[in-house]
């Protein structure tokens, strides 16, 4: 070939080379030059164009691969921003990161307080049933987990059946291979110094991890193990304020209950009962029953106080049991209730009183070693809010109630 020709055919190649950068450097879509190159037969142990072509597609695939970890980085900094848990987080990871690391199973285990274990978080598996499911721990004290951690570096397992024929002893690898995983790519976690864990990749196949994979989780490493820790330390938050919340719920709850009964107490039930006349439309009346234990005064003189005590116990247990959904029950005073019962009335509350008054004095109570016969009285009254305040209402049928107690005892009188 002359050497004109030959000349040319270089300035020409180098020129679309120089143009194939450009493309590259503005982020514009580029063709493989090795594709390129193979047309022209050149051979890249010989040709230096065609080894530079080889090496430009080598990095224009990393520059590809860098960009896809940054964007996944930007996404998953972007969740914690928004306040995300560390499980949303690892979701993420086992959606998005397929492309930069193979794995049909993400496992992550967080090293306790005391750093003396590693405990299973959380995993996701395109494998069998999960083997390791949270709260799986193990002790770190010379295991080859606690080596990966002190070493910060990745480690490969590519034959984990060869591994567990050379380790009996390790119940983890059994339980992975048990699940399905033939290889493992181990990543520890570590923010600062301070290791906080690992991430555990396993693959179906044998031999599917290699040195660039170890490459491209030490590029992401640092940023993977801030987000996870940040997005961790979030969730604790939340749940640390979710328990606070429901304490503060229990904490609330008790300070409108009878200690010993569980009942409302009286200004708990006398507050229930005006929001259920001020929620009652025109027309609609509420029941108000006043229940009082016949003869209390002798379980306490004859069996003891412990014995008053367990027959207010079950005289309110068997009352709550008997009454609807969206009934209501305080402790008035004493053995004296007040029961609430919205949307019913006059023969409606009256035939419901006397259910109750049945319900106490079906079978003896067992008063702790003593049994014995207990028996209610029941005043009850159905009223509008137009009525009149609560309180007055309350004495109409404390009322009714003193009636029932003076005629007889057991028996339901209506005011």
């Amino acid at each position: 070939m002359p050497v004109e020709s030959s000349l040319a055919s270089v300035e020409r190649r180098a020129a679309a080379f120089a143009e194939w950068v450009r493309k590259l450097r503005r982020g514009l879509p580029v063709p493989r030059l090795t594709a390129v190159e193979s047309g022209r037969c050149v051979d890249p142990s010989t040709d230096p164009l065609a080894a530079l072509a080889v090496e430009l597609d080598l990095l224009a695939a990393q520059i590809t691969r860098r960009e896809a970890e940054f964007e996944r980085l930007f996404d998953l900094v972007h969740m914690v921003d928004k306040g995300v848990g560390v499980d949303d987080v690892l979701d993420r990871i086992f959606d998005w990161f397929v492309d930069l690391i193979p794995y049909d199973r993400i496992g992550c285990a967080f090293v306790t307080a005391d750093g003396t274990h590693l405990t299973a978080h959380w995993a996701r598996s395109q494998l069998g049933p999960v083997q390791i499911t949270s709260g799986y721990s193990q002790p770190l004290a010379g295991s080859s987990l606690a080596a990966v951690l002190a070493r910060g570096e990745p480690r490969i397992l590519n034959d984990l059946e060869a591994y567990l024929a050379d380790h009996p002893e390790s119940d983890s690898t059994r339980r992975i291979v048990r699940e399905g995983g033939r290889s493992s790519f181990t990543c520890p976690l570590v923010v600062g110094e301070r290791p906080i864990g690992v991430l555990f990749f396993t693959s179906r196949e044998a031999n599917t991890y290699r040195e660039i994979h170890q490459a491209i989780f030490r590029q992401i490493a640092a940023q993977v193990s801030i987000v996870i820790e940040k997005s961790r330390l979030y969730q604790d938050i939340v749940e640390h304020n979710r328990r606070l919340q429901e304490e503060r719920g229990r904490l609330a709850e008790a300070a409108i209950r009878d200690p010993l009964t569980g009942a409302l107490n009286r200004g708990a039930i006398m507050d229930r009962l005006a929001a259920a006349l001020r929620d009652a439309g025109h027309g609609d009346t509420v029941g108000i029953v006043m229940a009082d234990i016949d003869r209390f005064k002798s379980i306490n003189d004859q069996c003891g106080h412990a014995a008053g005590d367990a027959a207010l116990v079950e005289f309110t247990r068997r009352l709550a049991a008997a009454l609807r959904e969206g009934d209501l029950i305080g402790r008035y005073g004493g053995e004296e209730f007040l029961l609430v019962l919205p949307g019913i009335g006059a023969e409606a509350v009256r035939t419901a009183a006397e259910r109750l008054r049945r319900a106490v004095a079906a079978t003896p109570f067992d008063l702790g070693g003593e049994v014995r016969t207990v028996t209610a009285s029941f005043g009850v009254v159905a009223v509008k809010a137009e009525d009149g305040p609560p309180a007055e209402l309350v004495a109409a049928a404390d009322r009714a109630l003193y009636v029932a107690k003076n005629s007889g005892r057991d028996k339901v009188v209506a005011g």
